[in-house]
């Protein structure tokens, strides 16, 4: 079948590719800029702590044992950064900034945790592992898609699968725990990742949470108006609409009740 007036094979594998260089490692002792040390205690564990003037008048920061591993590299950075500033005097806007670096350490830090598979350190605020690759279909090749075929290419977004069990897909509004930016993020049922679901029927869900990023909500005497006129007559405008919906509303409920029988699909 011909999806967006392409062939399918866009969302193959592309083994021509040329392969990304490797990235450099960096050291865990040491910030990029080499101005912030970091030493580690297994004692640690929600908590992280900083001494000043340790090597030529920089700071030096002592961190919890597991954020030693390279997954924990940009949080060690926000870290120094954090550091950076704590040595510094307290001024009402120095200490802003050290609570605003605070936060969004650990928030990163939860992140890292929760894409390891680690157990949270607190369910407070953490992002849910954003893995757009599923057992049967990437979510950023259909994303790519689809904001190419329908929004020219202008829609800015993160995609994931949900954690959650059950058919519903969404939208929502995330902060970026490293440059606590807000970006819009849309989690697609795991319904959809299966051996039975077509890709028309993966873009089509992908299309429809697009369109809530492009159509805000409406306001009407006081009522939120989510599906409008607008929207309804835009998300017809998906060359499968209709074999999506009679997809959606007859084989993922099967999906999802053999989800929650056994677990997976």
């Amino acid at each position: 079948m011909n999806l967006f007036g392409m062939q399918l094979d866009l969302f193959g594998d592309n083994n021509d590719a040329p392969k990304e260089p490797a990235k450099p490692k960096v050291p865990a002792s040491v910030s990029q800029n080499g101005l912030v040390h970091f030493k580690y205690n297994t004692q640690l564990k929600k908590s992280i702590r900083c001494k000043g003037g340790v090597l030529f008048g920089h700071p030096e920061v002592i961190l919890p044992a597991y954020m030693k591993d390279p997954e924990f590299a940009p949080a060690r950075e926000l870290a120094a950064v954090w550091a950076e500033h704590a040595v510094k005097r307290k001024t009402a806007k120095n200490k802003a900034i050290i609570k605003d670096l605070v936060s969004r350490f650990w928030t990163l830090v939860e992140q890292i945790l929760a894409d390891r598979g680690d157990e949270s350190l607190s369910s407070k605020g953490r992002l849910p592992p954003i893995k757009p690759q599923g057992k049967y279909h990437n979510l950023n090749d259909v994303l790519a898609a689809i904001n190419s075929t329908y929004f020219e290419d202008k829609l800015t977004c993160r995609i994931t699968w949900s954690n959650r069990v059950g058919g519903l897909s969404f939208h929502s509004v995330r902060q970026d725990p490293v440059t606590g930016e807000e970006f819009h993020l849309i989690s697609i049922s795991k319904g959809y990742d299966a051996a039975n679901c077509p890709e028309y029927a993966v873009a089509g869900v992908v299309y429809h949470e697009c369109l809530h990023i492009a159509i805000p909500v409406e306001i009407k005497n006081g009522r939120r108006i989510v599906h409008g006129r607008n929207f309804r007559r835009r998300e017809r405008q998906y060359i499968y609409y209709d074999e999506w919906i009679h997809w959606h509303n007859h084989v993922l409920p099967l999906n999802i009740r053999k989800m929650r029988r056994h677990g997976d699909l």
